[in-house]
């Protein structure tokens, strides 16, 4: 249990290294090239880069939104389950009363 965790911790600490490094190099490509104007659009490989750059940060501010409503939906459960005591009923013979000796 305890190295599950562990590994799940790395996992998103590389996930949001990933997720940081994608959009800080975006920008920068972006806006390195802000006046680029080329004659032939469909073969240019700055345009080509631009739109990539462009739709993976479109891409990302959609996952953000995605992942703060989860986030919300669980803490909001978490916070409401947080104070219930769950304890298990069993019923016995002897908690129902039931005589034995018949």
């Amino acid at each position: 249990m305890k190295n599950s965790n562990f590994q799940s911790i790395i996992i998103a600490t590389v996930a949001i290294a990933a997720a940081l490094f994608m959009m800080f190099f975006s920008n920068i490509y972006i806006s390195e090239h802000v006046s680029h104007h080329c004659e032939d659009s469909n073969h240019c490989p700055v345009c080509s880069i631009l739109e990539q750059c462009e739709n993976a940060l479109k891409t990302f501010g959609t996952g953000l939104i995605v992942a703060a409503v989860v986030l919300f939906i669980h803490k909001l459960l978490t916070e409401t389950f947080q104070d219930y005591s769950f304890e298990s009923i069993q019923a016995t013979l002897i908690s129902q009363k039931v005589r034995l000796d018949s």
